[in-house]
């Protein structure tokens, strides 16, 4: 007599791929009359289903994700790198333009000066350096900061003198003397913070770090 536990031991076996010590044409004449064993087969064959399916997505390779964090990644630095070109590119053509007006400045000078005068020549040569200067900070932007700490104290300088002569109206003011130097001032300013921007944007966030 057959009893259910062989038939579902059969079934297993059947599910498996494996032999049974019943015949099929038995299994599946008991199967038809025999309700128990009838849902004891459905069930294991969704069961049998839904395990495939794990396996198959365990079996699956995992989608390479490192070209799309590579590129959430490198997108906002590109970016960032691209403003950056372009600023300092700004900068240094405004140092090339305020190097050539330096050395206008001083030829006008040395050819309105009329009869040779020592101290006009040493102003002459002052701005000859400040224009050579200039040129060099629009060649290598590493060189600003110095280069800015010279301007810087010759438009305070001329600034304070065109006050001065402006309150006690001692003398012409002079625009050249002033503008010059502060154009001169902003355009290294601008090159400086180009070059130097993201050190001083990564030294401002470790000032700012939460140390929680």
């Amino acid at each position: 007599m057959i009893n259910h536990e062989d038939v579902q031991a059969a079934l297993s076996a059947r599910l498996d791929g494996e032999l049974s010590a019943l015949d099929d044409e038995v299994v599946d004449a008991h199967l038809a009359a025999c309700a128990e064993c009838s849902r004891f087969w459905e069930r294991s064959l969704v069961l049998s289903k839904q395990l495939s399916k794990v396996d198959g997505q365990r079996d699956m390779v995992p989608p390479d994700l490192s070209d799309v964090i590579m590129a959430e990644v490198r997108d906002p630095f590109l970016k960032m790198e691209q403003r950056r070109a372009l600023t300092l590119a700004i900068g240094r053509v405004a140092l090339g333009v305020m190097a050539v007006a330096w050395a206008l400045w001083a030829v006008k000078l040395v050819a309105t000066g009329g009869e040779p005068d020592p101290v006009l020549a040493s102003f002459a040569a002052v701005r000859f350096g400040v224009a050579l200067a200039l040129g060099l900070c629009a060649w290598r932007p590493q060189q600003v900061a110095g280069v800015l700490l010279i301007v810087g104290t010759m438009f305070t300088f001329t600034a304070g003198f065109a006050v001065r002569d402006a309150v006690l109206q001692t003398g012409e003011f002079q625009p050249a003397l002033v503008f010059i130097p502060l154009l001169t001032s902003v355009a290294l300013v601008w090159t400086w913070v180009a070059d130097r921007g993201g050190e001083l944007r990564r030294a401002w966030a470790h000032l700012n770090a939460d140390p929680k």
